[in-house]
């Protein structure tokens, strides 16, 4: 055998090895993330009609139980929070969402002091598993995530696989589920586990949370996505503890002036959530941006009833 023959043998080799190591990691992250596989599923693959779709951040995905939202809307809706999502990835997810869904009748869109910072992606690799639907595949192209490499050698996903990605192989292979043992999901939430705040956090000194101007286009894009496809819009500010969330962010106030300036002039109901009596009680909360289990549930009926008021006017 000639060295050239040898070479290109080795290099068949090693694809073999790293695609078979693939498949195995693979299944693994899926046993794993047996939510976030069964939600990305159904809001990039599936058809589903759904008559409210939330989009936000996990501080939609931990603290909105859409089973609490439909006992008392009388609608059928579906939690597309993202962890660590901004305007970027709410915008990417609302045409994803519609390249095979029909449009809701109502979005409710969860805006965080972090979703007009210019971050593109929390965790993009965990799009590559979904490329058939084009929107996610434009994304990622269009933000230098080439998804071609992975068509011709899909082993090099890997290369993309972040601490916690990497974890969960681990995790999968152990028998372990994100769904931790007490919690439950349910047509896109997930629940928080029922750790509460034990003390108080510590002061820290604010900080200003960068507000990029290509934000506010991927904001005018979706306003103007649910204007085009009759898509009636409602901004939520989540429950945080304290308000220590904008104690920290030294422009909160600026930015929140904003969503409400853009929810005025658009004639879009902007529900301060922060205000709520639960934001008191830190039996309620996981951490000071996120309800537990039971708080997510006390918030989802004062949500539900909110909403009812303005699907029925």
């Amino acid at each position: 055998m000639t060295p050239v023959k040898r070479i290109i043998l080795s290099c068949l080799l090693a694809a073999l090895i790293c695609q078979a190591s693939f498949i195995i990691v693979k299944k693994e992250i899926k046993k794993y993330q047996v939510h976030n596989t069964e939600r990305l599923t159904e809001l990039l693959y599936n058809k589903t009609p759904y008559d409210v779709l939330f989009i936000g951040s996990s501080r939609t995905h931990f603290d909105i139980d859409p089973e609490v939202i439909d006992s008392i809307c009388k609608v059928n809706s579906y939690n597309g929070g993202i962890e660590g999502a901004n305007l970027f990835e709410f915008s990417m997810m609302l045409h994803a969402y519609l390249q095979n869904h029909p449009a809701p009748q109502w979005l409710v869109l969860t805006l965080d002091l972090h979703s007009f910072t210019d971050k593109k992606f929390f965790n993009y690799a965990q799009y590559f598993s979904y490329t058939k639907n084009s929107v996610i595949e434009k994304y990622l192209n269009d933000n230098g995530y080439s998804t071609l490499r992975l068509k011709l050698f899909p082993f090099l996903e890997m290369t993309d696989y972040d601490d916690d990605t990497k974890g969960f192989i681990i995790k999968g292979l152990a028998g372990d589920s994100e769904i931790d043992k007490g919690d439950f999901q349910y047509k896109g939430y997930l629940s928080n586990t029922e750790n509460h705040i034990t003390s108080q956090e510590p002061v820290s000194v604010p900080a200003i949370m960068p507000m990029a101007d290509i934000a506010n286009k991927y904001l005018e894009d979706i306003l103007q996505t649910c204007k085009s496809r009759n898509i009636k819009l409602v901004f939520t500010y989540a429950p945080e503890y304290k308000h220590q969330i904008q104690a920290d962010v030294s422009n909160s106030g600026k930015i929140l002036n904003m969503i409400s300036n853009v929810a005025v002039k658009n004639n879009i109901p902007f529900l301060r959530d922060d205000t709520l009596s639960i934001c008191n009680d830190p039996m309620l909360f996981a951490n000071p941006g996120h309800l537990n289990k039971e708080g997510a549930m006390q918030y989802s009926v004062v949500l539900a009833k909110q909403i009812n008021i303005i699907i029925q006017n």
